[in-house]
Order: structure tokens, then C-alpha cells, then sequence
């Protein structure tokens, strides 16, 4: 060992220095599914140890898409993975727990009811830095936007609230917290809303409102991914009769496409947007429509191809299902047709995922 390490060693094993670094901890790298092939791929695999944000509008679906990853956080560790919600809004419901798949189990899942800054924040170091149990935490914050200071709480409604109060917490928060929470192999999720910012300078450049997000800066500097959820239009929704021509015949809507941009990311995706299919109706975190996703992106790498009301195979593709004794037709009539047949076949849904994420997988190595 050369002089230089050892004076390194030395340095971080030195009792005075030891409690004030991270080196030592040396956790494996994990990543969490979002339940979307496409978001996972986007996001090289799935969320990594460490601080994201989710914001956009109202009902974008930020909360479900944040559930949908503490489900996947716990079936990864087991009963050594425990998720952390504070449910600041208050509008957290037993449905969209079921919806979702989140284990209720108390050994698995707190709820935390509180919507002050300083004791959310409290709570988390807390069971951070005295982890007996060596659990892996997911914190959920949801949202930033409905925490308040402790100081503005007892005050009358008739005093206004100090300004940038919450941003200032906020910021000593993650300025403690991010690297310790990372190190030590826990996930942070913190939602908010997007707010329109409007200038009341008229002389102020012109360009449409800008997007103002709770939180402050510090957040936009410590989330490693901030992901947007954007707001959907109608060729976003999905139909039970979608070929229809007029929309009083179309029926009842059956899902829509969630749309995310990324704002930031750690895998030059920054800009990027990502579509998936949600299925209305659907419980256990099954609402991700992966049997329409997989096909959408079949469609998209040429597995499959439509000449009239008929979908045809790939014959590459078809002589590599046959070899795995995989039942699948040549060609089928109608995208009704080929979605039951997903949703029936497993085997044949499973291969195609497979199929699609090793082709990423390939293309990354290359890179």
C-alpha cells in the first residue's frame, strides 16, 4: 500500500473523523420498477438509493406512481424493506392502497399523519440513524407543498407566513440528510405540486407562465431524478370503442396514457418523455396496462405488423416463441384480439418483455 492510502486510512479509521463519513458503508446497488417497461427502461432499470421528485398537476398520478414503487421497494427486501408514507395532504385512502398493491402490513408500511416541517424531518433522521432493526427505508413525502413550520402553525390565520420558511428547512434537511440516506441504501420520494407562476411586471419577458414548484431549490439540487407528470388530453384517453368517429360513441373511457418528463436525471434522459398505459379498474398494482405497453412497443421495433384488420408476426420472431414451446398464432384479427391474447397468455407476454428489455440492454453496452 502506498503512503499516500495508507494516510488516507489512517485519516477515515480515526475515531474523531470516523462518525462523520460514509466510507465505510458499502451497500449494493439496487434499482426499484415503476410496474412500466417503459419508465424502467428510461430510467436504466428502475429508481436507485437516494432522492427523487415527482410534481406536475393535479391527478397527474404522481401519488400512484409513487405507491406503485413502494410496492415493488417491498417485494424487493422482503421484511427487511419497510415504506415510510407522511401523509401531509391527508387524502392518502385504504382504495388507493389496494389499487396499488402497497402491503399493509405494519412490519412493511407507516403512515405517518403529520404536515409539520420539522417533525417529518425529525421522524426520518430518527429512524435512520437508530435502525437496530437494519431496515431499508422508502420515504414517502407526499406532499412537500402541504407541510408548513411549526412557527406558522400556531399563528393566526391573519399573519402570513415567513417567507421561503418551508424552503429554508427544507434545504438544511437535505443537506444533512441526502448523503446519509443514500449511502446507507434508503430511497426518498418527495411529491409537489406545479403552481403557475405569474409575473405582475408587465414589463417582464414574454413567453407564457413559468412552472413554480414547492420546495425551493434545494430539492431541484439534491433529487437525482425529477420526473414530471404532465397533464393528459384527449388523444390520451383510451375508449371502449376507439374506433368509433364520434365521441358520444366511443363509451365509457378504460385508461389513458400517463406522460413524464424528465426534468432531471443521472442518465442523460433530461428532457426526455415517457408514455405508458394505464387500465382503469385494476387492484394490486396491476393498474399499469403492461399487456398494452409491451404491444404498443412491438409495434414501435417491428415484432409485429398490421395490414388491414390482420396483425402479423414476425417469422424470426415466431421460430425463437416455437422453439421455447410457446403457443402463438401467425397473425391475428384486431387489437382487441391480440390484447386478450396477453392477457391470457403469460409465457407469450414474458418473452416479449424479455425480448424488448435485452435489446435495451444491448444498446446500453454498446454505448
Amino acid at each position: 500500500m502506498s503512503k499516500t492510502l495508507e494516510q488516507i486510512n489512517k485519516f477515515l479509521e480515526s475515531k474523531d473523523n470516523k462518525k462523520y463519513h460514509f466510507n465505510s458503508f458499502n451497500e449494493k446497488e439496487y434499482k426499484i420498477s415503476s410496474g412500466s417497461l417503459n419508465l424502467d427502461l428510461a430510467l436504466d432499470g428502475g429508481l436507485p438509493a437516494g432522492a427523487h421528485r415527482f410534481t406536475g398537476i393535479n391527478e397527474g398520478g404522481k401519488t400512484s406512481c409513487a405507491l406503485t414503487f413502494a410496492k415493488n421497494f417491498q417485494n424487493h427486501f422482503g421484511k427487511n424493506g419497510m415504506v415510510v408514507v407522511v401523509k401531509s395532504e391527508g387524502r392518502l385512502s385504504p382504495e388507493m392502497l389496494k389499487r396499488t398493491g402497497v402491503d399493509q402490513d405494519p412490519e412493511k408500511l407507516f403512515i405517518l399523519d403529520c404536515n409539520i416541517f420539522e417533525k417529518v424531518f425529525e421522524f426520518i433522521r430518527d429512524l435512520v440513524f437508530n435502525n437496530e432493526d437494519g431496515k431499508k427505508y422508502m420515504f414517502i413525502i407526499d406532499s412537500v407543498d402541504a407541510l408548513c413550520r411549526m412557527n406558522d402553525m400556531d399563528k393566526p390565520f391573519s399573519e402570513s407566513e415567513q417567507v421561503a420558511g418551508g424552503a429554508l428547512v427544507t434545504s438544511v434537511f437535505l443537506k444533512k440528510m441526502v448523503l446519509p440516506i443514500t449511502k446507507m441504501g434508503h430511497m426518498m420520494l418527495l411529491t409537489s405540486q406545479v403552481r403557475v407562476e405569474v409575473s405582475a411586471n408587465p414589463y417582464a419577458s414574454r413567453g407564457g407562465p413559468k412552472a413554480k414548484q414547492a420546495g425551493g431549490n434545494a430539492i431541484k439540487h439534491y433529487a437525482n431524478f425529477i420526473l414530471e407528470f404532465e397533464e393528459r388530453y384527449s388523444n390520451d384517453i383510451m375508449w371502449e370503442n376507439p374506433t368509433a368517429s364520434k365521441i358520444e360513441d366511443k363509451g365509457d373511457p378504460i385508461g389513458h396514457y400517463c406522460k413524464i418528463r424528465f426534468r432531471k436525471s443521472v442518465n442523460e434522459k433530461t428532457g426526455a418523455q415517457v408514455r405508458y398505459p394505464i387500465r382503469y379498474g385494476r387492484t394490486n398494482g396491476n393498474s399499469v396496462w403492461s399487456e398494452k405497453e409491451i404491444i404498443d412497443m412491438m409495434y414501435l421495433w417491428g415484432f409485429i405488423e398490421k395490414k388491414g384488420a390482420w396483425i402479423s408476426f414476425d417469422e424470426e420472431a415466431l421460430g425463437d416463441i416455437a422453439s421455447k414451446n410457446i403457443e402463438c398464432p401467425e397473425k391475428i384479427q384486431g387489437d382487441n384480439k391480440l390484447l386478450e391474447l396477453f392477457e391470457s397468455n403469460g409465457k407469450l407476454k414474458d418473452y416479449f418483455y424479455n425480448t424488448i428489455n435485452k435489446i435495451f440492454e444491448n444498446e446500453n453496452e454498446k454505448e
